[in-house]
């Protein structure tokens, strides 16, 4: 990924997907932002427990560096499933409940819409966003464990081939700031819900413990699915190893900030 200045603010950008002078994009770091404590400054994250106000002003400074208004910044409410939910024009013209309710237990967004950024929140969960260049279709995946283990990337395909007539073969794809398979230590609850290959031994070893490899899981799925390798960018940025950049549930506990990654068509 590289650095990159919008509208002033400081974010992340993958480097395939900046080749599309159609679309923005973005993987907000921690910083720039209006909260403090354990949330500074920029928490995009309404339900860890900062205040209200202070996380309403930080999607201001997100949408404003995207150059669009805040209703058209979507956030999903994501509670670690595999739903995937299409954006289209009736949904910017329903009531702000209705908007609510139709993005609740949401863990990935498609959207062909121009001006309306599609976004998830992550403090070490992987966030992927996909680009389809030849029918101008963004998604936007919040993938935790639980969604990776789910197939959540797979699901989320099959939604833009069934819905929009995607091609796997035509789609970009970027997997972004997320923990690192170098330092993400897991119990076996979690590790053997997986295939041997995703993960490794703790190092020194633990008993009980293996480093699980959600890029490389994520990537996979990518792979599975059927978009090329070589359309597909992987950060290979830690979130729990770089404080001074990113939130990290795991280094700091759950109450702490969210990054945002976003997509949108110009």
């Amino acid at each position: 990924m590289i650095s990159v200045a919008l509208n002033g603010l400081s974010v992340l950008q993958f480097s395939n997907l900046s080749q599309y002078s159609e679309l923005l994009h973005f993987s907000s770091t921690r910083n720039g932002g209006f909260s403090n404590a354990n949330y500074s400054t920029l928490n995009l994250g309404l339900n860890s427990g900062d205040e209200r106000g202070n996380v309403l002003n930080n999607r201001k400074v997100i949408s404003s560096a995207l150059g669009i208004s805040e209703e058209r910044l979507l956030f999903p409410k994501q509670t670690h499933t595999t739903n995937v939910k299409v954006i289209r024009e009736n949904f910017l013209s329903a009531t702000k409940e209705n908007r609510r309710l139709y993005l609740l237990d949401i863990d990935a967004i498609i959207t062909d819409l121009k001006g309306v950024c599609i976004a998830v929140k992550t403090a070490d969960c992987v966030p992927v966003l996909l680009y389809d260049p030849k029918l101008k279709v963004v998604a936007a995946i919040h993938a935790g464990w639980k969604g990776t283990v789910h197939n959540i990337v797979l699901e989320t395909i099959r939604k833009m081939v069934d819905e929009f007539g995607s091609t796997p073969s035509d789609l970009i794809a970027g997997i972004g700031p997320s923990i690192s398979p170098e330092v993400y230590e897991v119990g076996s609850d979690v590790y053997c819900l997986f295939d041997s290959e995703y993960y490794l031994p703790t190092n020194p070893v633990r008993e009980g413990k293996k480093l699980l490899n959600l890029w490389k899981a994520n990537h996979q799925q990518l792979i599975h699915a059927g978009v090329p390798s070589d359309h597909i960018e992987i950060a290979a940025i830690c979130t729990l190893s770089d404080s001074e950049r990113f939130f990290s549930a795991r280094r700091d506990g759950v109450k702490t900030g969210r990054m945002g990654t976003g997509i949108m068509m110009k």
